[in-house]
């Protein structure tokens, strides 16, 4: 058999990692088939479900409860073996979990003679450069050192060119070393052939597993709510605004406008159109550090229902 490429997307929280996926899914050859496997830091599979509306639900492969890059790195290899066992795929889409680490995914793959690790792509939100507190996150700084290329998502909500430029000059002043895209998400950098890369693998990358680059700062709470229940998005809004602590929340909520795709990053927090659902579901990660972690949050979230 020829080897199996195989990409790992990473990013933090809301970086639109999923997104991207589904982006580069719409530029391949019909006749390409490419296997994603998602990892979902909880037991909602929000990102797979996502996926799997947007492109053929057979290629996706999703594991939860647990990152890929520890707790759950048996099942990824159970996937991956899977995967190559069927014969049918010609690339691996990784995603791992947006509090993951690339060094044990890495490893796992490398592990694997079948396999072949193609350039790691981290997507970086670059409306997140000028928050100190987020460039300092350990794992937030591991995803973009470890990482091959650097994609700059959300772009778009910029509108001024200038601060633009000025936000990804200081993003360069912080990782001097990285290497950006300068064609944005495209599928020709899924095969980028830079030949350094390989030669700063082997010395850096896979050198050791840090003990500390793990979600162990983090915890998820989940709610589900029958669909008697609707929620006003504005209120929503405001509520996740308004805990410091909240870093990140997803799922299908039925709001004044219908049901809704939340997506809540440190960037922004939209409801997104999607189909219809059996019943609410969505989680939320918060940092522990943070003082104010789910103090009422429950009894603020049934404020936050439409009447």
């Amino acid at each position: 058999m020829e080897k199996i490429p195989v990409n790992i997307i990473s990013g933090f929280l809301g970086a639109g990692k999923t997104t991207a996926i589904i982006n580069l899914m719409s530029q391949k050859t019909t006749d390409d088939q490419w296997a994603v496997v998602i990892n979902e830091f909880g037991k909602i599979s929000i990102d797979s479900q996502t996926l799997s509306s947007a492109t053929d639900s057979e290629n996706i492969f999703e594991i939860t409860g647990g990152c890929i890059c520890c707790t759950a790195k048996g099942y990824l290899n159970e996937t991956l073996q899977a995967v190559i066992q069927s014969r049918k795929y010609s690339r691996i889409i990784i995603e791992p979990t947006g509090l993951g680490g690339i060094d044990m995914v890495s490893e796992i793959i490398e592990g694997q003679p079948i396999l072949f690790l193609k350039p790691i792509l981290c997507l970086v939100d670059v409306n997140l450069v000028q928050k100190p507190k987020l460039m300092m996150i350990p794992i937030f700084r591991a995803q973009i050192t470890k990482s091959d290329i650097i994609v700059f998502s959300k772009t778009d909500l910029i509108s001024d060119p200038l601060v633009l430029s000025e936000l990804k000059k200081q993003f360069v002043e912080s990782f001097p070393n990285a290497h950006i895209s300068t064609i944005g998400m495209n599928v020709s950098l899924l095969d980028y052939d830079l030949l350094k890369i390989e030669d700063d693998r082997k010395i850096s990358k896979f050198s050791y597993i840090d003990p500390n680059l793990s979600a162990t700062n983090y915890t998820q709470k989940f709610y589900t709510f029958d669909s008697s229940i609707i929620f006003h998005s504005d209120k929503l809004k405001a509520l996740f605004g308004k805990h410091r602590s909240v870093v990140r929340a997803k799922g299908y909520v039925l709001t004044e406008m219908g049901w809704r795709l939340l997506n809540m990053t440190l960037t922004d927090c939209i409801f997104e159109l999607c189909e219809e659902c059996e019943q609410t579901e969505f989680v939320i990660i918060s940092d522990k550090s943070q003082q104010d972690l789910y103090s009422d949050l429950d009894s603020e979230i049934l404020k936050a229902t439409r009447y």
